[in-house]
């Protein structure tokens, strides 16, 4: 029988879902807040650079995020049993090979 919502618990698993949110924020522009993007922000301020080519070219930001996304994908693998911790994997899931085929293919 399959686990109901009610009956799972908060755990290790459920940073898998938080770890997903936060590499989403991080990696994402967001074009209704004048471009804000917090990996661009937290990287300038310790100065790595944050694109290729200036303020163009490839955005090493993203690619960062894989930082967050791999570590909730094995989390949401683990400890599939905690609450919200399927929905950190697939999420993590989805943007690794979305992210993977934009950078390893084009």
């Amino acid at each position: 029988m399959k686990e109901t919502i009610k009956s799972k618990k908060l755990g290790l698993g459920s940073f898998a879902f938080v770890l997903s949110i936060i590499a989403i924020i991080w990696s994402c522009s967001t074009p209704w807040l004048d471009g804000f993007c917090l990996g661009d922000i937290v990287l300038d301020y310790i100065g790595i650079p944050s694109w290729s080519n200036g303020a163009s070219g490839t955005h090493y930001t993203v690619l960062y995020s894989f930082v967050f996304f791999v570590p909730a994908f094995a989390l949401g693998m683990w400890k599939k049993n905690d609450l919200f911790a399927t929905a950190g994997k697939w999420i993590a899931g989805f943007f690794i090979v979305a992210l993977s085929i934009i950078f390893f293919i084009f």
